[in-house]
């Protein structure tokens, strides 16, 4: 008798326990419905503030929106100058090989350098990539030659 009635004593806590629950959501839900029923109906507190609610995101997405705006005109301003700059680097660099290539004499070079322009100017005279790499012709054949050929 005394488990049967610890049986049915934790039976009735565990109904207890579960319609608490039900009566806390469908209080919550309810709560919930009766605001949405007030804002409907046009209960005026609740409606203005819902409103001032609406205003204020609306204000907040419009100054953001605002912001981007005039941060992208500003930027688009600087973006032409720093075009404008590199064009004037590129034409300052072409001016200057330019110059180089009529006035300037190359150390390096040499004679050599008019020779260089010649053919780089040379249409007929144009570098083919996929060309095979030619190997050197030998001179002179001597004892030492194949020493490192391992083919």
């Amino acid at each position: 008798m005394y488990e049967n009635s610890e049986v049915l004593l934790e039976d009735v806590k565990d109904q207890v326990m579960v319609k608490e629950q039900e009566r806390k959501a469908i209080r919550a839900s309810h709560g919930a419905m009766k605001s949405a029923m007030n804002i409907i109906s046009g209960n005026n507190d609740k409606r203005v503030m819902f409103d001032m609610a609406l205003e204020a995101i609306a204000e907040d997405v419009s100054e953001k929106v605002g912001e981007m705006e005039r941060f992208m005109e500003m930027s688009n301003n600087f973006m032409d100058s720093v075009d404008l700059q590199n064009g004037v680097f590129e034409e300052e660099g072409l001016k200057m090989l330019e110059k180089w290539e009529k006035e300037g004499e190359s150390l390096l070079l040499g004679d050599e350098k008019q020779h260089l322009l010649l053919d780089a100017n040379n249409d007929n005279n144009v570098l083919d990539l996929d060309a095979p790499i030619s190997k050197p012709i030998e001179a002179h054949k001597n004892q030492y030659d194949d020493f490192f050929n391992f083919d």
